[in-house]
């Protein structure tokens, strides 16, 4: 099976209208909102911008703490958020070079499938190919405490020492889909920082957390062996 889903990916190209439908679907999934909050100052701007320098300059920490704010509830996070990606969008235009063809795969499927594992040998092998790989994994949340275990990088330990490689555990927090409330934000500043294949790996799921399809470019799903019929296969 991982040979015919790395020939797939190998053979995969990104279709740039598709893309653009990709971009206007993934931007409902943002819940970005538009209005400048109070109190926003020219120093809130000027930090925002020194972010986004940073993040295009691949600055591990910096990459964190964009994504923090992707992932946040709060108005003034979410406004900064978008800002961020505004700004980084436009530096990207303006650089007057050439498109990079970037890779978005999601893997979805039940718990204790395999994802971690196979995107761990997915993300070496196109490190191995001089790609740089960022790993979004996805943790249900607890209704409870709202906690999170979190646990899906320690599962790959290969992948998380390499210097090509980015992972970011992120919790639901009860957003439904399968993905997070930031997930589509994140994955933008993952290709913003020079990360030309990202793998966002939802939460473990039954048969409606698909939200991931809308937002990239290869959509897979592992399935156990002898699982269910022939209809709902």
């Amino acid at each position: 099976m991982l040979s015919r889903t790395l020939g797939a990916l190998r053979s995969l190209q990104v279709n740039m209208v598709s893309r653009s439908t990709i971009e206007c679907v993934g931007r409902r999934f943002s819940s970005f909102v538009a209005s400048k909050p109070s109190g926003w100052k020219d120093a809130d701007e000027l930090a925002t911008q020194d972010l986004a320098r940073k993040v295009s300059s691949s600055d591990r920490r910096s990459m964190s703490q964009a994504i923090t704010l992707m992932e946040s509830t709060l108005l003034r996070d979410r406004y900064k958020a978008e800002r961020l990606l505004q700004i980084l969008h436009g530096e990207k235009k303006n650089e007057g070079k050439k498109e990079k063809i970037l890779v978005r795969i999601g893997i979805s499927g039940p718990p204790g499938v395999g994802k971690s594992s196979l995107i761990e040998e997915i993300g070496c092998r196109y490190i191995e190919r001089n790609h740089r790989v960022g790993v979004l994994a996805i943790d249900p949340s607890s209704h409870r405490t709202g906690g999170s275990i979190l646990g899906d990088k320690t599962r790959m330990q290969r992948l998380s020492v390499m210097d090509e490689a980015y992972i970011r555990p992120s919790p639901s927090r009860g957003h439904l889909g399968g993905v997070a409330r930031g997930t589509y934000g994140a994955v933008k500043v993952l290709e913003s920082s020079n990360f030309d294949v990202v793998l966002v790996e939802t939460v473990g799921v039954g048969q409606s957390e698909i939200e991931v399809e809308s937002f990239v470019d290869f959509f897979l799903l592992l399935l156990p062996p002898g699982g269910g019929d022939e209809l709902q296969g």
